[in-house]
């Protein structure tokens, strides 16, 4: 029995251990097969499928340019620091996550778990969550030895004056390109190049070495503006101080080197930090640069332009008589209006009164044709292109599309819409002899370990006669020593310009009781260096007696800025009282004044101004003694001065007006 069992029981284990044996042989095969397949024909794919794993290519930002001011200070500048990053599909538990990184990084939990979510929902493979941390929060987050967080080198942009030229230099975004303003314009050359970078990562995504693709990243190039940065802090703080003071929302302002056509300051308010991030679309509509972007009808400016016109293509003249009338005449169908009666006006006053009856007059003598071909040979119509985002050209309609009256809106500044740098650009003219030379902003730039690349400029044009321009100075004097222009007078400075006052107009509502009030002016005026021109929008008072004096105290510091040498002594000082009595000239009709004189027991005296004597002088002569002199004349028939009232040596009363009857 025992003898059975055993001789039954032994082919059983014999056939177990050829099972088990052809089990293991074809088991062994598989692998050796399987081996074969990964190792020798499947070698190549898998050895790339193991490299992608463990090198990570990336994008390695170069360091953006610099922005410079002419004296090479720095407006913009780009320091090295970290950025933290995560792989929100790597994360296996959000909460923890960022339980962790919110407080090390000083976030939001909150707002952290909501960016992590969106970007686990889009299927992002990369996420910024802290953009600029500092080295100790760095070190925090490396020591929690996350697998799907990463710190890279990244560029902080930095502006170091803050607010100063703000609206021009614009900012940058959260992926460091430019946003406006000469971060924009001149992204690319600031941007530099980029370079792809691979690092090579262990099992938990910790680098442990990086080689670049096609060699390290160029950083971009230095770029240096004309900009002085202490007129600009002139041009800003005086600006600002004038918007706050008067209640005032909008500005801008210019300083514009004549000669060269450098823009030495170009500020505009509103204005911002662009250290700060901007948070919305709306937000980035604030920041615009009023000085280019924002177009408005500058009313009384324009007629430097039609004076103009009119010395090169009509026979007029700054002594020429131009009727004004009285308050109020209706040419071409509708009423223009002044503000006085100024009856007759040598040309010179019609500007320095600003009188709008004389310039529409003298803009009929133009003619609508030459009258739009000189304000385009001032640069109405055409952006001035200084690079800057966002730049307008303005309005002015083509003359198919003038109507009947138009020649007496555009005239005066009306029916057309300028900025304030081409109003620098305009006055820069005049001030340059006649010769324009392109407002620019970039005085050159320069690549790492490269040359200085000056910038390339259109070669000067002749756009009116030098007689023209240099008449047109001593008028636009006259506009600051006798007219709207006074609160404009330097000291130490001979200055010129022209207040514009544009009511302005609102769709549906009609012409408002609010200004775009602009000092437009220059100095010094017989070889002027600097051209200043503020707009104000929305004023409620007139320009002469808001952006004059903006323009004084900005005139006043660019010329001590600039070294200008000073055509004035600081102050007048008053004449020395005659040894005798003031002798006035016998009349041989005794006025009342000087009659109560005498009866007083002092004949020769005569308290105040007096009433000059233009008794058998003509037209031309009346009118000329009576500008220089600040008087005012209303002319009464023609040929030669007959009768006049006040009488000759009488007082003049405080409105200085004199009326004057010719006779042949």
């Amino acid at each position: 029995m025992d003898s059975n069992l055993e001789t039954t029981a032994e082919p059983q284990a014999h056939k177990r251990l050829i099972f088990v044996t052809w089990f293991t042989l074809v088991w062994g095969l598989l692998i050796f097969g399987r081996l074969v397949q990964l190792q020798v024909i499947e070698h190549a794919n898998w050895a790339k499928v193991a490299k992608g794993q463990q090198i990570k290519s990336m994008e390695d930002v170069a360091m953006r340019g610099q922005i410079l001011t002419r004296g090479n200070r720095k407006l913009a500048m780009s320091v090295p620091d970290h950025a933290v990053h995560v792989t929100p599909l790597d994360i296996p538990d959000v909460d923890f996550a960022t339980s962790m990184l919110a407080g090390s990084l000083a976030l939001d939990p909150q707002a952290l778990e909501r960016k992590i979510m969106e970007a686990r929902r889009d299927g992002r493979g990369d996420l910024c969550i802290k953009e600029y941390a500092t080295l100790e929060q760095v070190d925090q987050v490396l020591a929690f030895h996350l697998d799907y967080v990463s710190v890279r080198a990244t560029g902080r942009r930095v502006y170091p004056n803050q607010t100063l030229a703000a609206n021009l230099l614009g900012s940058v975004n959260g992926e460091g390109e430019g946003e406006g303003g000469v971060e924009l314009g001149w992204n690319e050359e600031l941007l530099g190049v980029a370079a792809r970078v691979q690092v090579e990562q262990d099992s938990r995504s910790r680098g442990y070495g990086r080689h670049y693709q096609d060699g390290a990243p160029e950083a971009g190039a230095d770029v240096r503006l004309t900009i002085d940065d202490g007129i600009q802090f002139v041009a800003e703080s005086s600006l600002r101080e004038a918007l706050l003071e008067g209640g005032i929302p909008f500005g801008s302002l210019v300083v514009l080197h004549v000669k060269t056509g450098e823009i030495l300051a170009m500020a505009s308010w509103p204005t911002f930090d662009p250290n700060v991030r901007v948070a919305g679309e709306g937000e980035l509509a604030s920041r615009v640069n009023h000085a280019v972007s924002v177009p408005f009808e500058p009313g009384s400016v324009c007629k430097v332009i039609t004076m103009a016109a009119a010395l090169e293509t009509t026979k007029l003249r700054p002594e020429t008589p131009i009727a004004c009338g009285g308050t109020v005449k209706r040419i071409l169908g509708r009423d223009i209006h002044d503000e006085h009666a100024y009856g007759v006006l040598p040309m010179e006053m019609v500007l320095a009164k600003s009188s709008n009856l004389g310039s529409v007059s003298i803009g009929l003598e133009v003619g609508a044709e030459n009258l739009y071909e000189y304000m385009r040979r001032f640069g109405f119509g055409d952006e001035v292109k200084v690079g800057l985002p966002g730049e307008s050209a303005g309005v002015l309609h083509a003359m198919r599309r003038w109507k009947r009256d138009s020649i007496a809106s555009v005239a005066i500044g009306h029916e057309m819409m300028t900025t304030t740098l081409q109003l620098a650009q305009a006055a820069g003219i005049i001030a340059n002899n006649g010769v324009w030379v392109k407002p620019h902003l970039i005085l050159d730039r320069r690549a790492p370990g490269g040359p200085v690349e000056r910038e390339v400029l259109p070669p000067p044009e002749q756009r009116i006669r030098p007689e023209t321009a240099i008449m047109m100075r001593r008028m636009m004097e006259q506009v600051v020593l006798a007219g709207t222009g006074k609160e404009a007078k330097l000291r130490g400075y001979t200055s010129g310009g022209k207040t514009g006052t544009g009511k302005i107009w609102e769709s549906g509502k009609g012409y408002q009781s609010l200004y775009n009030s602009t000092f437009m002016g220059f100095a010094p005026v017989s070889n002027p260096e600097i051209v200043v021109v503020v707009t104000l929008n929305r004023t409620t008072k007139k320009a002469g007696g808001v952006a004059g004096p903006v323009f004084r105290k900005v005139a006043q510091d660019a010329l001590r800025i600039l070294g200008v040498a000073r055509d004035l002594p600081d102050t007048v000082a008053p004449a020395a009282p005659p040894a005798g009595p003031v002798v006035v000239e016998q009349e041989e009709e005794q006025t009342e004044e000087r009659q109560e004189n005498l009866a007083q027991g002092n004949p020769h005296l005569v308290a105040g101004p007096t009433a000059p004597n233009f008794k058998g002088k003509s037209l031309r002569a009346v009118l000329r003694e009576s500008a220089a002199a600040g008087l005012q004349v209303d002319v009464v028939g023609s040929g030669i001065a007959r009768r006049q009232q006040p009488r000759p040596g009488a007082l003049l009363g405080e409105s200085r007006r004199i009326r004057v009857e010719f006779s042949r």
